[in-house]
Parts: C-alpha cells; sequence; structure tokens
C-alpha cells in the first residue's frame, strides 16, 4: 500500500512538476521568435540552431538546480524568503503572458533585436534568456527544493527529461506550427500558460508567506 502511495506521489508531482515548467518555460511562445531570428536558415542550420538551444537551457536550468542549494547556504538566504521572491517574479512574467506578450524578464526588445546579428541565435537569445530565463531558474530551484524525497527529487528528474524532449519537438516543428495556429493561436496558448503559472506564482508565494510567519 505504501508503496503504491508512493508511485501515485511521484506521478502527481512528476505532472506538477512538468506543468510548471512547461508553462513558464513557454517553448511554444518561442516559435515566432525562433522562425524569426532563423530566417534563410537552411535545414540543417536551422537543427543546429534548435539542438544548441535545448543543450543551452537544459545546462542551465539542470546547472542551477544542482548549485542551487549552496547558493542559498553561501548567501544566507531561507528557502522560504526564496518562495516569496520567486512567486512574485512568476507572477509578473504570467501576467505579462496575460496580456499576450513576452515578459521582459525573459527577453527584452534589444536582445531580440541583437540575437539576428549574432552567430549563433541558439545558446543566446532562445537557448538563453528565452527558454531558460529567471522564471524558468528560479521555478525548477523551487520545486527542486519542494521534492524533498528521493523519489521526488528522481520524478522532478524525470518531468524535466520529459520537458526538454517535448521543447525539442516543439522547435524541430516550429514553421508546421506557426503556419498552423499563427501569431493569434500562439498568444492564446500563452495567455492559457500565464493563467496556470499565476496560480502556481499565488501558491508559491501564499505557502512562503505562512511558512515565514510561523517561523516567527
Amino acid at each position: 500500500m505504501a508503496i503504491a502511495l508512493s508511485i501515485v506521489e511521484m506521478i502527481e508531482f512528476a505532472g506538477y512538476s512538468l506543468a510548471a515548467m512547461f508553462a513558464i518555460m513557454n517553448p511554444i511562445g518561442a516559435i515566432p521568435t525562433l522562425v524569426f531570428l532563423t530566417d534563410g536558415y537552411s535545414k540543417k542550420e536551422k537543427m543546429i540552431t534548435i539542438r544548441r538551444s535545448i543543450y543551452m537551457a537544459s545546462g542551465m536550468i539542470v546547472g542551477f538546480v544542482l548549485v542551487g542549494y549552496y547558493i542559498f547556504e553561501g548567501l544566507g538566504i531561507n528557502i522560504n524568503d526564496f518562495k516569496v521572491a520567486g512567486g512574485i517574479l512568476l507572477f509578473k512574467v504570467a501576467f505579462d503572458m496575460l496580456q499576450g506578450k513576452t515578459s521582459n524578464t525573459k527577453l527584452t526588445r534589444e536582445e531580440s533585436q541583437e540575437g539576428k546579428q549574432q552567430e549563433d541565435v541558439g545558446i543566446v537569445p532562445i537557448g538563453t534568456p528565452l527558454l531558460a530565463g529567471p522564471g524558468s531558474i528560479t521555478t525548477a530551484i523551487l520545486l527542486n527544493a519542494k521534492a524533498n524525497t528521493i523519489p521526488l527529487k528522481f520524478s522532478f528528474g524525470i518531468a524535466l527529461v520529459i520537458l526538454f524532449i517535448i521543447s525539442y519537438f516543439i522547435l524541430y516543428f516550429s514553421s508546421s506550427i506557426a503556419s498552423k495556429i499563427g501569431k493569434t493561436g500562439t498568444t492564446v496558448i500563452s495567455r492559457i500558460m500565464g493563467l496556470l503559472l499565476a496560480s502556481i506564482a499565488i501558491e508559491l508565494i501564499t505557502t512562503g508567506i505562512i511558512a515565514i510567519a510561523a517561523g516567527i
């Protein structure tokens, strides 16, 4: 019975983590930028760019997940304080997504314009900060902290792997997706992701405040 319960908890946490990370990374929302920046690329060049963007995003997120605890320890930051601050940041991103625009915490107009001139747009700005920006990194660190057992951490790891695979295929078929759903479809999906992300942000803020208040 305990094993079955543990498996259910692992599946639920993996689903929650995947939904949260997918909402904040929003690879569908990255499609217009990718199509614009890779305009004129050969198929091979575009595939290289997509792979590099996923490598960069996954490396950034996994790297911060592994060292996030030690950063907190070194700076003397309490995880509950980080939940509140991180929740506020995520709510800002979610609010921008609900308005149908890319948050400037992920990609500024200057970065988008400069990206067109850069030699490898897969690394900057697509890999980071568009996919792996402050919001994605913050969410990953908080979810890893929430996974307080080895099975849950394993579930979180599986969720990240699935996330990167899904993101890769979304970017791989970016041209087809863009032609089918268009700018309007991308905006609608981003708004739905924004609503989900806003709910997660509120949860982080409230749980962080409750924990801080309980410790006073």
